[in-house]
């Protein structure tokens, strides 16, 4: 494993400031394998982990790639939390975006009182023996280590661009996401009380580089869902379009379209930009379900 990736919060740490949501009491933090005895399916696996160091609006991080060990790095918040979030990083499929949209949001979970953890997951076309569904499977079991290591009433799910791919793909497909079994906590079922979507990649056609949306469920969990109009990437119909589906399913939804922001702003949406109000409304949904902080 590449020592770099252990040290958590090795970058980033200044976003807390400048989200004006943070405790001053640092949260503790965990790092917590997936796969005690190895990832499934690894056999024909010959990537070596790399860490890419990458800066964006002033800011370091890391862009990982070649994920071996998948691993869910906890923080949790100075007091007791009833909630966790399990955050999902971006990075189009070949890289996890892990600090921007990962460490960094969960920190600031943390520091408004939810328990949060960030995935390091696997990539697809690296040969692994199951391909697409590596990440599905990844999130699912760090979803359930979540669930049983805080002990947490409510859980939710917030992913990030290609994250909100596999984070609407863990509601899309649910209990049907299997893998071999390493303990108890595989034999819980997937709880998502609550679903965070930031510029996800949803119209996505099946193929080997993402995992299979089919669309939202029967019965979905309240949605918050936020993208800019001029994201040069991901359409904004991406969003637009899930909000409608699970709006016609009656089930409470939330749209926050931006003037301006682009694409994967994480907590550094460009001075000026009203991307950066996400997190505040974000958390003021979160109250409105009934689902409050510290």
């Amino acid at each position: 494993m590449n020592r770099r990736i252990l040290l958590a919060g090795a970058f980033g740490a200044s976003s807390l400031a400048k989200t004006g949501s943070a405790a001053s009491t640092a949260p503790r933090t965990e790092t917590i394998p997936l796969w005690p005895a190895g990832a499934p399916g690894g056999a024909g696996v010959t990537v070596r982990e790399t860490v890419r160091e990458v800066e964006d609006q002033g800011r370091k991080g890391r862009d990982i790639s070649g994920v071996r060990e998948p691993r869910l790095s906890l923080h949790r918040p100075a007091g007791p939390a009833d909630t966790a979030v399990l955050v999902i990083p971006g990075g189009a499929f070949n890289r996890v975006v892990f600090d921007k949209e990962g460490e960094e949001v969960c920190r600031w979970l943390a520091g408004a009182g939810y328990a949060a953890g960030a995935l390091l997951y696997r990539l697809p076309g690296e040969g692994w023996a199951d391909g697409q569904n590596v990440m599905l499977h990844d999130a699912a079991r760090a979803l359930r280590l979540l669930a049983r290591r805080t002990g947490a009433r409510r859980i939710g799910v917030l992913g990030f661009s290609a994250g909100g791919t596999i984070a609407a793909g863990l509601v899309a497909r649910g209990d049907e996401i299997g893998y071999p079994p390493v303990d108890q906590a595989d034999r819980d079922p997937l709880r998502i009380n609550f679903l965070g979507l930031g510029y996800p990649y949803l119209n996505v056609p099946a193929s080997p580089r993402s995992p299979l949306y089919p669309g939202p469920p029967k019965s979905p969990p309240p949605a918050f869902l936020f993208h800019a109009a001029d994201d040069p990437r991901v359409p904004v119909d991406n969003s637009l379009q899930a909000f409608q589906a699970w709006r016609a399913k009656g089930v409470e939804a939330a749209l926050h379209v931006f003037e301006r922001g682009g694409h994967g702003f994480g907590l550094r949406a460009p001075a000026g930009s009203s991307a950066a109000a996400w997190p505040e409304l974000f958390l003021t949904w979160l109250r409105t379900l009934g689902v409050p902080g510290q």
